[in-house]
This record gives structure tokens, sequence and C-alpha cells, in this order.
């Protein structure tokens, strides 16, 4: 071989791991693109500053979109798993589900939900959920129009309510 062709042959190496590297990278990007939503749950919250008191207790969802796209919330709702087998091998066949109607007055259903965008709900938080979540596995899931499964976020267990009004 002459010096040409080995020159030659380097050159189209080199250019063949760099263009293979690209197109990894490219499907890389690919698969990562859309919406990514991280959702987190918070328990015993409570509204202040209205025009009425309000004795409820609720528990908050709050949505995060740190994806690229945007994407439409279409529900809110809880999933209850008696076992951590189920909650974990067995997603799609919740023991109990619920849907909360109305979860935000502010950011009403369907929201679109831009990247970088914060999103909120509230569920009343009564002594069924309590116990749901102490006995078994409760999550807080929130669907949106690229997901078919939701995003779930388990609830901490919620210990049981004691008053602690002023009366």
């Amino acid at each position: 071989m002459s010096t040409n062709e080995l020159w030659t042959l380097g050159i189209a190496a080199y250019a063949a791991i760099i263009s293979t590297f690209v197109f990894g990278w490219d499907a890389y990007k690919w698969f990562d693109s859309g919406p990514k939503i991280r959702l987190t749950s918070s328990t015993g919250m409570r509204l202040i500053g209205g025009y009425q008191v309000d004795p409820n207790i609720y528990v908050s969802a709050t949505a995060v979109n740190l994806g690229d796209r945007a994407t439409t919330i279409t529900n809110l709702g809880f999933l209850y798993y008696s076992s951590w087998f189920k909650a974990m091998m067995r997603r799609s066949r919740a023991d109990q589900a619920f849907v909360i109607a109305t979860p935000s007055q502010v950011q009403s259903i369907p929201f679109r939900f831009e990247p970088g965008a914060q999103w909120m709900g509230l569920a009343e938080q009564d002594e069924q959920l309590e116990r749901m979540s102490r006995d078994g596995y409760l999550f807080v899931v929130l669907y949106h129009s690229h997901g078919g499964g939701g995003v779930r976020h388990r609830v901490a267990p919620i210990p049981a309510t004691t008053d602690t009004s002023d009366a």
C-alpha cells in the first residue's frame, strides 16, 4: 500500500467513526425528546388567605414539565394497590382508582402544559385516603396526552388525623 492509500484509509475510518457517533447522538436525542413530567405530592395541606376559612385538609400534586415539548394534562387521580407486588409488577391493575373532578380552579383541565411550566392540583384528604396510604400503596397519578399510563408518585403514609383546631 502506498502512503496516499494509507492516508485515504485513515481518513475514511475516522469519518466512519464520527458519522456513527453523530447517528447515535441523533437517535438518543430523538428517543429522549418530548414532555418529561416530574410529579410530587404533599399531604396535610390547608388553604389560607381566602374570604372564608376552609376547614378541609388537602393532598396537593405538583407537576413540572422538564421536557422540550408541550403536552396537555387530561386528568388527575389516585391509584391504590394493596401490595408491593401489585404496585410494581401489575401497574395497570389497581385495586381501586379515583378521578378528581376539579383538581384546580385556576389551571383547569384540560390544561396545555408548556415546557418549564408548573401545574398544581388539589384533592380533599379524607379518612379513606389516609387509611389507604397507611395500609397499602397509594399513588397520585397525572394523565397527559403523551403518556398512556400517566405519571405516578407515591403518597407518603399519612398519620391518623388528629383535631388541631383551636376550639
